[in-house]
């Protein structure tokens, strides 16, 4: 969990990479340069209207006067992607968080293997600028066409052996094969679709846990799906109680009492709508909180969720 410093920045480029995928390049307004940061780390970005979501930082790391970021157009998502991909035009004004450590290269890994699906390719690129001048180790990029393999010249020039699996052409990545030719020194890096990331993680069950290195920036349920059973939620501060129904999250109740939350992926990635449970058991779901942070009683309001009543520091 991290404090989210945002700074005044402004749109100076923007590109198509693809039909479905706009780069956008920010400059910072009241400093020469942004924070430094590593290829792996993603950073925060607000919207004008104040919507909120995070972003891999493509880099390279030694280019600190801008910021790059890629966002994937998604008509049937939340939102955020039409703001973002749409209406933002050269010179607008956004505010950009302080980068955020993403996952990391592995040292001390014998064999290096990314494994890239759809617009997670921003977060394998961004990794790939600290692998070490001579690992070995290959790339993997799954998309649904090849119209939609974004930054293709990049992966190529990145040194490894890098394998297109095109799943209009037939061509769909046999995770199963690949986990099980590969040694046991070897770390795999992926980043992508949730299915994806499921078939790896299940096919790398067996593995040592430092060896298999996940990024992901949204697990949000689908609108009416079931999350779990209900709960009321007092807030110890504003003497309210909010009833959780079984098909909303906590942050979604607390905004349908007019409890205003800042929030980002509403997948348990960000950090961002963490609050303090003072008493209750909760159910942690979220990917970003440590067990410290947790022992202290901090939960992700938009995927954990009390198991019983709990009171909350609010």
């Amino acid at each position: 969990m991290t404090v989210r410093l945002l700074m005044a920045s402004r749109v100076a480029a923007a590109r198509l990479v693809t039909p479905g995928v706009r780069e956008i390049e920010v400059v910072p307004r009241h400093r020469a340069e942004f924070p430094p940061f590593r290829g792996g780390d993603h950073v925060q970005v607000q919207h004008m209207d104040g919507t909120r979501r995070d972003y891999s930082l493509i880099g390279p790391p030694t280019a600190t006067d801008r910021y790059r970021i890629a966002v994937l157009r998604q008509p049937a998502g939340r939102g955020g992607s039409l703001l973002f991909h749409d209406d933002l035009d050269i010179g607008d004004e956004v505010y950009v968080s302080y980068p955020q450590p993403g996952f990391e290269i592995d040292t001390e890994a014998g064999h290096h293997v990314f494994v890239a699906g759809g617009i997670g390719v921003t977060a394998i690129l961004g990794l790939l600028h600290e692998l070490p001048a001579g690992s070995r180790g290959e790339v993997h990029y799954c998309v649904p066409s090849a119209g939609e393999a974004a930054y293709l010249p990049e992966l190529a020039a990145c040194g490894l052996p890098l394998t297109v699996h095109d799943s209009s052409a037939g061509s769909r990545l046999d995770v199963g094969k690949l986990v099980a030719r590969l040694p046991s020194s070897a770390t795999i890096y992926h980043c992508g679709p949730g299915r994806l990331m499921a078939a790896i993680e299940a096919a790398t069950a067996d593995r040592a846990p430092e060896r298999v290195r996940g990024e992901s920036f949204s697990t949000a349920v689908p609108p009416g799906e079931r999350r779990g059973e209900p709960f009321q939620a007092h807030l110890t501060l504003s003497r309210k109680a909010v009833s959780v129904a079984a098909d909303e999250s906590l942050l979604h109740a607390l905004h349908r009492h007019d409890v205003r939350l800042e929030y980002s992926c509403e997948g348990g990635i960000c950090g961002t709508c963490v609050l303090q449970v003072l008493d209750g058991e909760v159910e942690h779901r979220d990917a970003c909180l440590s067990g410290d942070e947790r022992a202290a009683g901090y939960m992700t309001t938009c995927v954990s969720r009390g198991r019983g009543d709990i009171s909350l520091l609010m």
